[in-house]
């Protein structure tokens, strides 16, 4: 019997028009909840101690509920890397998110790795709400 192992990474890549060290430091403020979660969603932080070590919540408000996300800051380069655990209260796995800040032009390029999912579904639910959020976050930056 062969067995197939999906892939269960999820890589984003987006350029915003913000110098590599704003676009990293929105990363590690409370105003993250401003724009974090997809369109519906409104992000609170309700924990952030930004060093290595330190951890993070956010509780994510929806009409149909309240969702609780939180994790530790394993690794943090100001202005280029950020890699923190990602778990969600009410579930069993954690993933580990490595994000990547490169200077583009006058901007900065974001590359999100997210790893270790437990299915290719939560992969690609996580997609869509990392997309949103990055929607959110151009925005955010531009304000």
């Amino acid at each position: 019997m062969n067995t197939t192992t999906i892939d269960c990474v999820l890589e984003l890549t987006r350029v915003f028009d913000a110098a590599p060290e704003c676009v990293f430091d929105a990363w590690l403020q409370k105003s993250w909840g401003e724009w974090a979660g997809p369109p519906g969603v409104r992000g609170e932080v309700v924990q952030m101690e930004p060093k290595v070590g330190g951890g993070y919540r956010i509780i994510m408000h929806r009409d149909s509920g309240d969702l609780t996300v939180g994790g530790v800051y394993k690794e943090i380069a100001r202005p280029s890397r950020i890699v923190m655990t990602w778990k969600w209260e009410d579930e069993e796995s954690e993933t580990l998110i490595t994000l990547s800040f490169r200077p583009k032009g006058k901007g900065t390029e974001l590359h999100m790795r997210q790893e270790g999912f437990a299915s290719a579904e939560r992969r690609d639910g996580h997609s869509f709400g990392w997309n949103g959020t990055f929607d959110k976050l151009e925005k955010f930056l531009a304000s």
